[in-house]
């Protein structure tokens, strides 16, 4: 997807479908070779963004030029107030793909709630995950630990994981994650998906629990 910013003193993009531009009107070179635009959206106030068929990789250079091919029509590049663009020239696009996956940082486990922290450069896909989102907790006293639920949280890149029981401070504790195959994933804002763990070691940083004060007081009559 490519991003096109427009600077205009007094109005924003048109935001009717039906005056936005066709795909056609725009060719996107990628190294040098097309790469089909599929849909053309509006995004923000003076923000439009063009979905192609092919993702973009990092390092890879993209150009974009514009034509409006119907200009006696009214579907353009055009703001609020009528103006029209008819033409970009053919321009180098800032490419800032992210095509590195989330990777896991962090396992923490307080009682009965786990959190994952991933190392990435922007931010986790905040879509609802289902049931344990294909995450595994052991445990070394064999008790059985279950994950109920899992949520991930995009801004601050972790995803917490409830566990059936709580954790008591004694207890090593391991977290495994196989992506599911259908269903919402573990993965950043650019659809890159975080890898499959195996054992990972959890920090348990849950607390003591306060021995029991002896009995000293005798009974009396």
């Amino acid at each position: 997807m490519l991003l096109i910013d427009f600077t205009d003193t007094s109005a924003s993009i048109s935001q009717v479908p039906s005056r936005w531009p066709v795909s056609g009107d725009f060719t996107v070179l990628v190294n040098g070779v097309a790469n089909t635009v599929t849909e053309v959206f509006y995004t923000h106030a003076k923000t439009i963004a063009i979905v192609l068929t092919t993702p973009v990789r990092q390092g890879q250079t993209v150009t974009i030029s514009y034509q409006d091919s119907t200009p006696s029509d009214d579907r353009g590049i055009q703001d609020t107030a009528g103006n029209r663009l008819t033409s970009i020239p053919t321009t180098e696009v800032n490419n800032k793909t992210d095509n590195t996956p989330p990777v896991i940082n962090t396992a923490t486990v307080n009682g009965n709630q786990l959190v994952l922290t991933y190392t990435e450069a922007n931010r986790l896909d905040g879509a609802p995950l289902t049931g344990n989102a294909g995450f595994t907790v052991s445990s070394t006293t064999g008790t059985a630990i279950t994950v109920s639920d899992a949520v991930a949280h995009a801004a601050n890149k972790t995803v917490t994981l409830t566990l059936s029981r709580a954790v008591t401070n004694a207890e090593t504790v391991t977290v495994s994650y196989t992506k599911p195959e259908s269903g919402a994933v573990v993965r950043d804002a650019a659809g890159n998906t975080a890898a499959n763990l195996s054992s990972q070691a959890v920090t348990n940083n849950t607390p003591a629990t306060p021995a029991t004060p002896a009995d000293t007081t005798p009974p009396e009559f």
